[in-house]
């Protein structure tokens, strides 16, 4: 999904970028669906980094803690992750609600402005869906990964 909406956003934008300076011409509709495409590419994306341990993180706490604290450090991490995504999946329901109660859409595609919108708490639904992964897996596996950092033994990149 992630990378078919990111491909298609590129060729809409390459599309309109030579249609607008080699030919002088191009689509109105282009430049929303490109921006579209490409917040939600990012945003499914967001939730992709989080299952695979590279999301953005400060752990210049967490990694200096022993290994108890670190733990703990993580699972506090993961469940203030998991409020914040959550509170933002529940004012993105909201907010679809109200665009969608008002009827309105974009002026140059007439996509709907609630269908656009969605992918707030679609996004942030599959974050919180992610987070609370991770911390049943910290609860349950006491090795797991904290706070997302590989283990500098493994090898690798």
């Amino acid at each position: 999904m992630i990378a078919t909406l990111a491909i298609v956003a590129l060729g809409s934008g390459v599309m309109q970028v030579v249609l607008r300076y080699v030919f002088n011409t191009g689509y109105h509709w282009n430049e929303p669906i490109f921006i579209t495409l490409t917040i939600w590419a990012m945003l499914f994306g967001s939730s992709r980094a989080v299952r695979e341990h590279v999301h953005a993180r400060v752990g210049v706490i967490a990694d200096n803690l022993p290994d108890p604290f670190a733990h703990i450090a993580g699972f506090l991490s993961y469940l203030a992750s998991l409020l914040l995504t959550s509170f933002y999946f529940y004012c993105g329901i909201k907010y679809v609600q109200f665009v969608n109660s008002m009827g309105i859409a974009n002026m140059e595609t007439g996509v709907p402005d609630a269908l656009t919108y969605s992918i707030v708490p679609i996004a942030m639904g599959l974050m919180a869906l992610r987070y609370i992964l991770l911390i049943i897996e910290l609860l349950t596996d006491p090795s797991a990964r904290h706070g997302g950092h590989a283990d500098p033994t493994a090898g690798g990149t």
